[in-house]
């Protein structure tokens, strides 16, 4: 049976973490999996998420401290124990180490002596290339990503995104995340009885953690412009707050400096598809993304998309075929909503044509191309 590590910083958190549990799920009866997490505290994790078949190593991280001594010992006992799982994977015979993400996660999964590795690649370099602090600019992290078997990326605009910044590594490839359209559907039929409909309003989900990348200080202008004109909407955004991150606090400033009434922010929530379902759009303000699952999964659930351009969604709704594509920018959600709001039509017509592209989102044969590369 073949050996599998695969590697992440965190177990639950966005998208990234749901493929990886989407992984485990699939492959936890196939292959021998063992998970390494390398930014995940026990108490964070202890809650029965993986298979009793699957290993998994958790690299708890020490606490900072503002003591020049103290900061000097936990900087020396992080070196060792990050040697000490090092030299572990080196040393246990794995057939196949996967990087979950880009970042220092790849990184570190390249400085492995595993002799075959493949990671996986989110983010669209031409809309956010942050990686530079990380490998210490584009040619290094050129000669990290040559060691890899595989570099897959996840839309077409972030394969065209590594060559633009960093350069074609020769190794890149597109795979799609595969999504169970049971289980969302599944979950979409659960009622609602947190927020209520009222005649007469258009409602709009979001979906996303409440940071910076999903580009709410724009909605939230966008929505303060709309409410000016005396439109009659509301926005929902299902998302939970990052512990490490001030972005709630300095949107709930918005919220109250401009009087925003349109926009609730509902917190987390285990199943944002029965709010995705009971809205009438599902709307993304995001300012980079590769692909979201979010789009894909609206897609399965039928419902029309107000997304701004980022990422995989010209791959998925065309030149605004199958939805409104948006600029990223106030002014682009503005116009969006505006649009949709003041041609109740767009409602039907966009719900029939997401219908017809959700025939791409295939879950078997998008696994199947995955581990074609296994």
């Amino acid at each position: 049976m073949k050996r599998i590590l695969l590697v992440n910083d965190i177990a639950c958190g966005g998208g990234v973490e749901k493929l990886m549990m989407d992984f485990v799920n699939a492959w936890h009866d196939k292959y021998e999996l063992t998970v390494l997490l390398l930014d995940q505290e026990k108490k964070e994790y202890n809650d029965g998420t993986f298979p009793e078949n699957v290993r998994v190593i958790i690299q708890d991280q020490l606490s900072d401290s503002r003591n020049p001594l103290k900061w000097g010992y936990i900087k020396f006992v992080r070196h060792y124990k990050n040697k000490f799982i090092k030299d572990s994977i080196n040393n246990s015979n794995y057939d196949l180490v996967i990087a979950m993400k880009d970042g220092w996660v790849s990184k570190y999964v390249a400085e492995t002596a595993v002799d075959t590795k493949i990671m996986w690649h989110h983010t669209d370099y031409n809309s956010y290339y942050y990686t530079y602090d990380i490998f210490g600019g584009p040619k290094t992290e050129f000669e990290f990503l040559k060691r890899y078997q595989y570099v897959v990326c996840v839309s077409e605009d972030v394969k065209n995104g590594i060559k633009d910044i960093i350069g074609d590594t020769g190794n890149l490839v597109v795979k799609y995340n595969p999504l169970k359209w049971e289980e969302i559907i599944e979950k979409a039929k659960e009622p609602v009885v947190d927020v209520v409909k009222e005649d007469g309003k258009t409602y709009f989900t979001v979906v996303g953690r409440i940071n910076y990348q999903k580009g709410y200080d724009l909605l939230l202008e966008a929505a303060h412009m709309l409410e000016i004109d005396g439109y009659n909407f509301e926005v929902w955004v299902v998302g939970g707050t990052e512990s490490w991150s001030d972005e709630q606090y300095r949107l709930e400033r918005s919220v109250k400096r401009l009087g925003i009434k349109s926009v609730k922010f509902l917190g987390v929530r285990k199943n944002p598809y029965k709010y995705m379902k009971y809205a009438d759009w599902v709307l993304s303000s995001s300012i980079f993304e590769g692909f979201s699952f979010v789009s894909q999964e609206a897609a399965i659930l039928d419902k029309p998309m107000l997304l701004t351009d980022c990422g995989g969604v010209r791959e998925l709704l065309g030149d605004n075929e199958y939805g409104l594509v948006m600029e990223k920018s106030v002014i682009g959600i503005y116009q969006g909503m505006k649009k949709v709001l003041d041609n109740p039509g767009l409602l039907e017509g966009y719900t029939k044509k997401i219908c017809e592209r959700k025939s791409i989102i295939n879950y078997d044969d998008r696994m199947a191309e995955i581990e074609k590369i296994l």
